[in-house]
């Protein structure tokens, strides 16, 4: 099954991912760029936020100054990414699953065994990198982006709903629950000063 599930990591990148690379690329160098103006003084933001719609990960995209670091009723503008004002329709589980019956069919997999009584496939009892290749593939579009601009900017990725933790964009870790971020970012010899 580890050939099956390389076969439709491939196909999921190539048929969701990789489309919207250079947009959401883009999207990220205008936040490094400060296209988006997010407060109106002229404090420098070295910290941000990207946050991702939990429930569809790549249909919504946006990013504003790190709630921990900058006084959020400072913040005027929230930089905003909808892929579908870039003609890019959400994909949603139902693709995901048509994408993975083809691949099984293509392989001569009989896949009736995960069909449930509405003849939905339950892709996860064989299939569960959706989430990760997503992660992967926003952290990588803001090393892109990065190297484009050259910006220093720290960036953490969060889920819209919290529940997948806070990720570190530059050195793809996921920092756990119980980690203070000051004390993360100084481990890493980051001082950054709070705004009270």
């Amino acid at each position: 099954m580890k050939k099956i599930e390389t076969k439709i990591d491939e196909a999921f990148k190539n048929t969701f991912l990789l489309p919207r690379e250079k947009t959401v690329t883009s999207f990220l160098a205008d936040v490094f760029s400060s296209k988006y103006k997010f407060r109106e003084d002229d404090k420098k933001i070295e910290v941000i936020s990207l946050y991702y719609y939990a429930s569809s990960p790549l249909s919504f995209l946006f990013a504003l100054p790190h709630y921990e670091y900058y006084d959020t009723d400072k913040t005027i503008q929230i930089a905003e990414l909808h892929l579908k004002e870039h003609s890019f329709q959400d994909y949603s589980p139902a693709d995901v699953q048509e994408l993975c019956k083809k691949i099984l069919e293509e392989n001569n997999i009989d896949y009736s065994a995960y069909l449930d009584e509405n003849d939905h496939l339950d892709y996860a009892h064989y299939w569960e990198n959706q989430s990760g290749l997503e992660i992967d593939f926003l952290m990588n579009c803001w090393k892109n982006a990065k190297e484009q601009t050259q910006s220093k900017m720290l960036g953490f990725l969060e889920s819209s709903d919290g529940e997948s933790g806070m990720f570190d964009l530059d050195n793809n870790y996921v920092i756990p629950f119980d980690v203070d971020l000051d004390e993360y970012l100084q481990s890493h010899g980051f001082m950054i000063q709070k705004e009270n």
